[in-house]
């Protein structure tokens, strides 16, 4: 299975994305973009979460994604269909480039000369990734059923590398609770690429498993609304001038 295969794959379920995943909190987007002035680009942009939190900061935003039923939901900001590795955009155009929740799915060699060209010289690449936090019982448990996670790999392991074009990274991580209901919880699971792509057997059996599980353990058994714990975990670095 190709990183293109499943980095596209989202836009089966784009409600399901909408509902299941959590939204980005203003306080970590603004310190991926301190000190940043003028036009930004959010790359993989998908359905708008990102942009949708860029913009609230006031920024001019302009969205990138290969997906045409993702960025389709994408709405009231310029948009356009492209990859990391071939962005549709003019050099030097843009001021920062923000990327939440698809870092990994980019080749950094190909990806970083790429953001590099289209922002202007010292301009901010900011990444971000909301993960869920399985030191806690439940989310443990619910892991074990929901299957990997190529994202929380690259992120726990604190393997965001080093980006050609640019200097170092900042890394900064946030710990926080998002209150979810068992249909967020379960449109979440569905929405991931683990589950879009599995067989039709695969798909029923992770659903029935989460389930069981809401139902059964004593964080959720019962409960209209409970915490999901999360970590947001940001990367920043500026574009060599």
């Amino acid at each position: 299975m190709t990183g293109d295969v499943r980095a596209t794959s989202f836009g089966a379920d784009v409600a399901a994305y909408e509902q299941g995943r959590p939204e980005y909190v203003d306080e970590h987007v603004s310190w991926l973009l301190e000190g940043v002035t003028g036009r930004v680009l959010d790359l993989a942009a998908g359905s708008g979460k990102l942009t949708r939190a860029v913009r609230r900061l006031g920024f001019d935003v302009v969205a990138v994604d290969p997906d045409a039923q993702m960025l389709a939901r994408n709405t009231g900001v310029e948009t356009h269909l492209g990859s990391a590795e071939a962005i549709p955009l003019p050099a030097a155009s843009v001021t920062a480039v923000t990327v939440g929740q698809a870092w990994h799915w980019f080749d950094p060699a190909h990806a970083g000369p790429e953001i590099a060209r289209v922002l202007v010289p010292g301009g901010r690449l900011g990444l971000v990734w909301n993960t869920r936090d399985d030191q806690h019982p439940f989310v443990a448990e619910l892991a074990a059923v929901m299957g990997p996670s190529p994202a929380e790999l690259m992120v726990d392991a604190e393997a965001v590398a080093q980006v050609p074009g640019f200097g170092a990274f900042e890394r900064r991580r946030w710990d926080r609770n998002r209150l979810m209901t068992p249909g967020e919880l379960i449109s979440m699971v569905t929405s991931r690429s683990h589950y879009l792509l599995a067989t039709p057997q695969t798909r029923t059996r992770i659903v029935a498993g989460v389930r069981e599980l809401l139902a059964a353990h004593p964080h959720t058994a019962g409960r209209e609304r409970f915490e999901y714990p999360l970590h947001s975990t940001c990367y920043r670095a500026n574009a060599l001038a």
